[in-house]
C-alpha cells in the first residue's frame, strides 16, 4: 500500500483539497491560478496514486467516491495542519478564506444563533460557504478528525480530552405549550393534577441517555412522563401546537419562536442542567488561525 505523504507531491494534495471544496475542475483552476487541463492531469495522478476514481462526474459536478470521503476525513485535516504550520499566523485574512466552514449546533441553540453567525461569517469571509448541522452521534468523531470545525452545545459535555471545551454563554430552561393549553401562563408551584405529558428533544452527548425534566419535576412532587422523543425540533414544535404535550426547552429557543406558543411557569428545580453553553474544538486543530477566528466570531454572537 502506498504512503501518501512519503511518495505523493504535496502540491497534488493542495489540488485535491480545493477539488473537495468546490467539486469543479474549472473553479479549481481559477482558485489555483492554473489551467483546467493542468488540474485534470493532477486529478489523474491522484487517481493513479490512490487507485480510485475519487470523483465521479454527475449533472451537479464532481461527486466524491467512498474512498475520497475517507481521505477527506483522515488525510485532509493533516494536510491543513501542515499548511497552517508553514504559513505564519499573522498572514491569515478571512477576506481571502475559501472553502466550507462546518459548524455543529445543538438544536435548542441553533434557532437563535444560526442566522446571526452566518451573517457575520459572510460579512467577514465573503468567499466561504457555511454548513450548519445538528449535533449528532458522529459529531465527536467529526470534531476530532477536523471534518467539523467547531461545535456549540451545552457545557460541559462528557467528551474526551481530545476535545477542548470553553463556556461562552448561559441559557435557561422553561416549559413551552400551545396557546389555549389549560396550563398556559399558569404556575406549577402547587400543581397536583394528572401526570404531565412531555416532549423531549434528543441531543447526542447531552440528553440521549437521560431525560432531565421528569426527574427534576419529581423533586417537587409533580408527576410527568416523556410521551414523545425526537431529534427533529420542528416536528416536536408541531406536536406541541396541536396537543396538550408540554415541551421543556431552552429560553433561547423560546425567545425565537412565534406567538403561537405560551409558557408554563414552574418553580426552581433540582437536577436540571445549569444551561451553560460552550464551544467544542478539537485540541489538535484549535490553534489554527481559521479556528481561532471562527471561535471569536461565535463568541461575538453570544455577547450580542
Amino acid at each position: 500500500m502506498s504512503t501518501p505523504f512519503k511518495r505523493l507531491d504535496l502540491n497534488l494534495l493542495k489540488v485535491l483539497k480545493v477539488l473537495i471544496d468546490v467539486q469543479n475542475t474549472r473553479k479549481t483552476s481559477e482558485l489555483l491560478f492554473t489551467s483546467q487541463p493542468s488540474i485534470s492531469r493532477s486529478l489523474q495522478k491522484l487517481r493513479v496514486h490512490f487507485d480510485d476514481e475519487l470523483f465521479i462526474r454527475s449533472q451537479h459536478g464532481l461527486e466524491p467516491t467512498e474512498k475520497l470521503l475517507e481521505l477527506k476525513q483522515t488525510l485532509m485535516p493533516i494536510f491543513q495542519q501542515l499548511e497552517f504550520a508553514l504559513e505564519p499566523s499573522e498572514t491569515f485574512d478571512p477576506m481571502k478564506l475559501e472553502g466550507t466552514i462546518n459548524v455543529a449546533i445543538n438544536g435548542f441553540i441553533a434557532n437563535s444563533v444560526s442566522a446571526q453567525l452566518t451573517h457575520i461569517l459572510f460579512t467577514r469571509a465573503p468567499q466561504v460557504k457555511v454548513n450548519i448541522v445538528d449535533w449528532g452521534s458522529q459529531t465527536y468523531e467529526h470534531l476530532t478528525s477536523g471534518e467539523i470545525d467547531i461545535g456549540i452545545n451545552y457545557y460541559p459535555l462528557n467528551l474526551s480530552k481530545q476535545v477542548y471545551q470553553k463556556k461562552v454563554a448561559t441559557d435557561g430552561f422553561i416549559l413551552l405549550c400551545r396557546k389555549g393549553h389549560p396550563l398556559a401562563n399558569k404556575s406549577l408551584e402547587k400543581y397536583q393534577g394528572e401526570t404531565l405529558a412531555l416532549a423531549s428533544l434528543m441531543v447526542a452527548d447531552w440528553n440521549d441517555t437521560v431525560a432531565f425534566a421528569p426527574q427534576a419535576l419529581a423533586t417537587r412532587g409533580i408527576q410527568s412522563e416523556i410521551k414523545v422523543r425526537s431529534t427533529y425540533l420542528h416536528s416536536l414544535l408541531t406536536i406541541v401546537k396541536e396537543s396538550n404535550v408540554l415541551f421543556p426547552c431552552s429560553q433561547l429557543l423560546a425567545s425565537s419562536l412565534s406567538d403561537e406558543f405560551a409558557l408554563v411557569e414552574f418553580p426552581s428545580l433540582q437536577n436540571m442542567p445549569n444551561g451553560d453553553i460552550g464551544l467544542s474544538i478539537s485540541r489538535k486543530h484549535r490553534n489554527q488561525p481559521k479556528i481561532r477566528w471562527l471561535e471569536s466570531c461565535i463568541e461575538e454572537v453570544f455577547k450580542q
